[in-house]
């Protein structure tokens, strides 16, 4: 079973997770400790087990909702790529290509 690094930040941590508990996405919150103040996020590791291709639709449909929801990809030889606009099966080969991936919600999930 693969593994997926991902870091939630601002508003994003709940509603993502959501998106991966409907797909049956299996993943765990990682905790973090660090001797000095840090503005981070919160780390989480997505299992994959159903394959990319179903990541990559429920990361997909996560920003989909709204404009304000961004996934950044972190690819292995360090390029990054905006998760927008692709297809799911593009999206898949990105997402398999990932070292790890950076959730963003600029914006308060009203119904949190």
């Amino acid at each position: 079973m693969s593994s997926l690094s991902a870091t939630t930040f601002k508003d994003s941590h709940q509603s993502f997770l959501k998106a991966l508990d409907v797909e049956g996405i299996r993943h765990s919150t990682r905790m973090q400790f660090s001797q000095v103040p840090m503005a981070s996020g919160i780390a989480v590791e997505i299992m994959v087990s159903g394959g990319w291709g179903v990541l990559a639709a429920a990361v997909l449909a996560w920003a989909h909702v709204r404009s304000s929801r961004k996934i950044n990809v972190t690819l292995k030889n360090n390029k990054t790529v905006w998760l927008k606009g692709y297809s799911a099966d593009e999206a898949a080969r990105i997402l398999e290509s990932a070292d790890r991936i950076t959730v963003i919600d600029t914006e308060k999930d009203p119904d949190a």
